[in-house]
């Protein structure tokens, strides 16, 4: 009996589950795993759309604390990203530039989670070369997006991560290929290198704006929906700038796994010309609406009252999404 205690308190310091853990206790460990480990690996990814589908392939670096991603497909070759703590730096090689953002951290982002999701335990099978719990996670009410990620049975890290949108299609998936553990990583590969110069980031997405600061940025009193789908909550005001250089309030809201946008901004834009009053999209919305919002995933619902336009995005039904841009005053 002793012996068995101490196996199972051995396990609980390297982070290893026990046998007593529930499904949504493994992803809780999970979700802070990466955290605590030292690594260098070879992350993949791949996002699916109904026009095109895009992958990439980014050699990852992490030790407690800290992280770096370098990419290694054509089009981003040479690109980095360090995370540190609540800061998040993107070096460009080709114009030796290091700009830093705050990181945006989901605190509280589980619990809202578990409230509004399953988690379930679907089976056990190998990974690259490591035996893995496969678990699912699907919102409480049907036409939901889900999640399914292969987690580690020794570390707790995810090797695998499914997503699928609301028409149970595969969106995204990421997925490792080959990891070594615990190897020498030197502090320089998450620091700015020296003589590069720093750039200030115009548009922080991490930087939460309280909405009276955001009124004055955008010049027009920020509305809120006062209608939101049961479970959501809001994640934050931010500032957005389209590549037509229009400055728009982004208002977001998530449920744990889901999230939902709102942009408002005048609705003059060189991108895309006056507004047409109502209009429904998906995915990039038939070049209507501006470029970088139509890269955006989910539905897409296009209002103009007045001067002002509102743009919603976010993988729900429309009559939801209808029901938020009314709400709008």
């Amino acid at each position: 009996m002793a012996a068995m205690t101490l196996a199972v308190c051995a396990a609980s310091e390297t982070g290893a589950p026990t046998l007593a853990a529930s499904p949504a206790e493994r992803l809780r460990a999970a979700q802070s795993a990466e955290e605590r480990l030292t690594l260098r690996a070879t992350l993949n990814t791949a996002t699916f759309s109904r026009q095109s589908s895009v992958s990439s392939q980014v050699v990852v670096c992490r030790k407690p604390g800290c992280c770096r991603w370098e990419y290694q497909s054509p089009a981003l070759k040479g690109l980095m990203m360090i995370e540190k703590g609540d800061t998040v730096i993107r070096l460009d090689p080709a114009q030796t530039t290091a700009s830093t953002a705050c990181s945006n951290r989901e605190h509280g982002r589980f619990d809202l989670l578990l409230k509004n999701y399953t988690v379930t335990l679907e089976r056990t099978e190998p990974i690259i070369g490591r035996a893995a719990d496969v678990l699912v996670i699907k919102h409480r009410e049907a036409g939901r997006p889900a999640k399914k990620v292969w987690v580690d049975r020794a570390t707790n890290l995810i090797l695998r991560t499914e997503y699928y949108d609301s028409d149970s299609k595969l969106a995204t998936l990421t997925f490792y290929t080959d990891i070594e553990w615990n190897p020498p990583l030197a502090d320089s590969l998450f620091e700015i290198p020296d003589g590069w110069k720093k750039v200030a980031v115009e548009d922080d997405p991490g930087k939460h704006w309280d909405r009276e600061s955001l009124s004055k940025e955008v010049a027009f009193n920020v509305c809120e929906p006062a209608y939101l789908p049961a479970g959501f909550a809001v994640d934050g005001f931010h500032l957005y700038h389209c590549r037509c250089g229009v400055a728009s309030a982004h208002l977001r809201y998530v449920d744990g796994l889901n999230s939902v946008s709102v942009f408002e901004r005048f609705t003059q834009c060189p991108g895309r010309g006056r507004g047409r009053g109502f209009g429904w999209g998906k995915g990039r919305g038939g070049g209507r609406n501006c470029q970088l919002l139509a890269n955006q995933p989910g539905r897409m619902l296009v209002r103009q009252v007045g001067d002002l336009s509102f743009i919603l995005i976010g993988d729900l039904p429309e009559a939801e999404l209808s029901k938020i841009a009314d709400s709008v005053k």
